[in-house]
């Protein structure tokens, strides 16, 4: 009898796994995948397969398998786990290109370099985001996002306002709008919207744009403010009079109870200016005139070293300033009393100076006059400095403000003239000098205090209404009759609140305000601060549901204009000579990303979107790219 043929059975199989059995119907055919070629182990069974491994053409394809990817490795399995870290890699490496103000050709080289220095990563090495992806993910995924997240956030909140401004970008004229509301977990929050390029800023372009983005947004309702800077197209002036303002028309278009907000930032700037354009010096054009004379002179500037040396005095470089920037004429300033000697010899040595340097230089006036307003401007940026923080209240601006009236008043009754000047003045009548002339000066001075006085009550006169807010900076432990006058200009503004529950919750208030009263770091907190620490620590809503409703109501109100003032800054940054060629979509999408996320590490935002399905699926759909 024959002897019986060998089968490829499952122990075979378990053994040698690169073989595989394709015709069930014959069990002594075996295929080998590497060669992609089939033999019988009918005659020796095992000896056949070892056979086959030593033979040359299967050693020579398993080396060509070795050294070439098989197909499968470059396709990822949809919506699995490996495809969500890609998308989410590709979200966060869009996100770190917009944030850290790469632009999107660098992307080329970014994803290639990632594979290159991660060999063993297998999330780089799919990474695929180059330019044109990239692009499209932040204006298309992450910009949507980001107001979605925006839109999300204000469901919950009743009250909110609108911020704008415009700034010229070559012959285009920007208008970016920000929102301010107020959340229990998080306080004051100030998120861009929208921004456009429009044709002109007249107050029909301006309060159309601003009325269709709320209609757009579905939060018209929600508005009760609006913030600009204090130019008449905005408010009509200091009186708010005319129909030709923005802040009219909105009123007009359903927003009837709208409440209008200035720039006190900008109205403090413009105080000094103000008082001392009584005075025969003009600040600014000396300072500019100084340092324009150095700017970009070398042989100049180290000729300066020289006269400074000689009346040993400390060599530094002067600085710039400009109109448009709130806190830059003061350093300058100080810069130049800091050399003063070395300028004023310097200048006087010249054969021939210019005529308007000579002249100051030559009246010793005139460096009483500088440290006059060195000592007026000093207290001024610190007052607009602290007042133009982010998210400051209307509460701080009004603490502000009474501070600067405080004290003018106060300068006002004392005559106050610093040591300083004091010396000069004592020092021109020892030399000789009309002491007449002189105490005409000081009460010249004396009387720059009234005009910065005068200046600031007539511009400052419509934030009076919210006197009756004081209460709530928490500073002392508030009197019913407080809350009272609270309630009847929240009831004039259409904002009804339940007296009875606020009286209980007041009460509660008031022995939470008794205990942290005595803590500093209470004290020292900003306001919007103190307010969610209290909201922290009462656990039902039934213990703050209308001091929250008054929360939200007063610290939606913006507290400047200041804001909007960093959304150009953040443009220009952006929007370079280097990188001239990009749309207004463009900068929209990076400016949503980079505001509205900053508070987001990289890392975190890729965290975040990799719990986010919907934003993971649209990272690596096509539909990305047909998006206008």
């Amino acid at each position: 009898m024959p002897k019986r043929k060998c089968i490829f059975n499952n122990d075979l199989q378990k053994k040698y796994p690169m073989f595989e059995q394709l015709d069930t119907n014959d069990q002594h055919i075996v295929f080998c995948a590497t060669c992609n070629s089939s033999f019988s182990v009918a005659y020796k069974g095992k000896r056949d397969l070892d056979q086959h491994l030593l033979t040359e053409k299967h050693k020579k394809n398993i080396k060509s398998a070795s050294s070439c990817k098989k197909v499968k490795d470059f396709l990822i399995s949809r919506n699995s786990k490996f495809d969500d870290q890609v998308s989410a890699a590709e979200g966060a490496l869009a996100y770190h290109t917009v944030v850290h103000h790469f632009g999107f050709r660098s992307v080329d080289c970014s994803h290639k370099f990632l594979k290159s220095i991660l060999p063993d990563s297998k999330i780089a090495q799919h990474i695929s985001s180059a330019r044109t992806k990239t692009e499209a993910i932040v204006i298309n995924v992450l910009a949507p996002l980001s107001l979605n997240c925006v839109l999300d956030d204000i469901k919950d909140t009743k009250y909110l306002s609108i911020s704008t401004d415009a700034s010229n970008h070559g012959v285009q004229k920007i208008f970016p709008i920000l929102l301010q509301y107020f959340k229990i977990d998080s306080g004051v929050n100030i998120k861009v919207v929208d921004i456009q390029a429009m044709k002109d800023e007249t107050s029909d372009t301006i309060s159309n744009y601003l009325l269709s983005t709320l209609k757009k947004l579905n939060i018209s309702s929600k508005c009760i403010a609006m913030s600009g800077d204090n130019c008449n197209t905005n408010f009509g002036g200091c009186k708010r009079a005319g129909k030709n303002n923005v802040f009219y028309k909105l009123k007009m278009n359903g927003l009837s109870n709208l409440i209008g907000i200035g720039c006190p930032a900008h109205i403090l700037h413009n105080n000094i200016q103000f008082g001392f354009d009584g005075l025969s010096l003009d600040v600014d054009s000396v300072v500019m005139k100084i340092y324009n004379h150095f700017s970009i002179y070398t042989v100049r500037s180290e000729k300066l070293k020289s006269f400074c040396e000689s009346v040993q005095i400390e060599y530094k470089k002067l600085l710039s300033h400009s109109k448009t920037r709130w806190l830059s004429l003061f350093p300058a300033v100080e810069r130049i009393l800091q050399m003063f000697e070395g300028l004023k010899t310097y200048f006087l040595s010249m054969d021939s100076p210019p005529l308007v340097l000579k002249n100051f230089f030559e009246n010793d006036i005139n460096e009483a006059y500088l440290w006059f307003f060195h000592s007026l401007m000093y207290f001024y940026s610190e007052q607009i400095g602290a007042l133009e923080r982010e998210k400051n209240s209307i509460l701080e601006t009004l603490e502000k403000i009474h501070t600067v009236q405080k004290v003018l008043k106060e300068r006002i009754s004392e005559k106050f003239i610093p040591l300083k000047v004091k010396e000069i003045f004592k020092k021109i009548v020892a030399n000789g000098g009309n002491r007449n002339e002189v105490l005409n000066i000081e009460q010249n001075l004396v009387e720059v205090y009234a005009r910065c006085l005068k200046y600031l009550q007539s511009w400052c006169d419509s934030l009076d209404e919210f006197n009756c807010f004081i209460w709530m900076n928490f500073n002392k432990v508030p009197e019913w009759n407080d809350i009272q006058n609270s309630l009847l200009y929240l009831g004039e503004k259409g904002v009804n609140i339940n007296e009875n529950k606020l009286f209980d919750q007041f009460c509660n208030l008031k022995t939470f305000l008794e205990q942290e009263i005595k803590n500093i770091n209470f004290i020292n907190a900003p306001i919007h601060e103190k307010w969610v620490n209290y909201f922290e620590k009462m656990c039902n809503l039934e213990l703050y549901s209308e001091l929250l409703m008054i929360a939200q109501f007063v610290f939606a109100i913006p507290a400047h204009n200041a804001n909007v003032e960093r959304i150009f800054s953040l443009i220009n940054s952006q929007w370079t000579e280097e990188r001239n060629r990009l749309k207004i979509e463009n900068v929209k999408a990076i400016l949503f990303c980079k505001h509205n996320f900053k508070n987001m590490s990289c890392t975190e935002f890729y965290n975040y979107i990799l719990q986010n399905p919907e934003t993971l699926n649209k990272i690596r759909s096509n539909d990305k790219y047909n998006q206008n």
